[in-house]
């Protein structure tokens, strides 16, 4: 009797579950915050286009206990393009960096070469102006944004000094300059 019951709640736990995940992707499509198509994305396929041979109640039982988790994961695995940044001047002349920010995961760039400037931003050493914490590239209602931090030197687009820590919308084919730097910034969707 106890573990039929044990049952049933757990049947009831996997169904509020979707109910709640789909909730959420509902609320999320109306939400003009959030980047492209999160429709698309089906729990028990673990958002691949190809659906694994699962079955919903094998997907929902690896959910269980989970659903923000989940829908947190749902909003980070979607994501509206990336940043080319094509250095044309300086140490760095001719490398390219295609960035990734997130909602709450911004790409830096500085002089530092810890961990988040090699891995996910860029790191210039041997730029002698720019900063150990330059600046960082962001993404905010399906627009991407630089950001100087607050850096020393400062940083400069289309002649004018950026003021530290107010976003500078990014445009494709747009130039700044950090440190002897100059990035070219291009703007590119996850169909191209």
């Amino acid at each position: 009797e106890l573990i039929a019951r044990l049952e049933a709640q757990f049947e009831e736990g996997k169904a509020e579950i979707w109910d709640s995940y789909r909730r959420s992707v509902a609320a999320m499509n109306e939400s003009e915050d959030m980047p492209q198509s999160t429709a698309e994305i089906d729990p028990a396929t673990d958002g691949n286009a190809n659906p694994s041979q699962e079955t919903a109640s094998a997907a929902t039982s690896k959910l269980s206990g989970m659903e923000v988790a989940e829908e947190k994961k749902v909003r980070r695995k979607v994501s509206s393009g990336y940043i080319r940044v094509e250095i044309i001047t300086g140490p760095y002349n001719g490398n390219t960096y295609d960035l990734k920010p997130k909602i709450r995961g911004p790409c830096f760039i500085g002089r530092s070469s810890g961990k988040k400037f090699r891995e996910r931003g860029i790191s210039l050493p041997d730029d002698p102006e720019v900063s150990t914490s330059h600046g960082k590239f962001e993404v905010k209602k399906k627009k991407f944004y630089f950001v100087d931090t607050g850096s020393t030197n400062g940083s400069i687009c289309e002649g004018k000094d950026l003021e530290p820590n107010e976003p500078l919308e990014l445009k494709d084919g747009m130039v700044i300059k950090v440190g002897v730097s100059m990035l070219r910034i291009t703007l590119a969707t996850n169909n191209e």
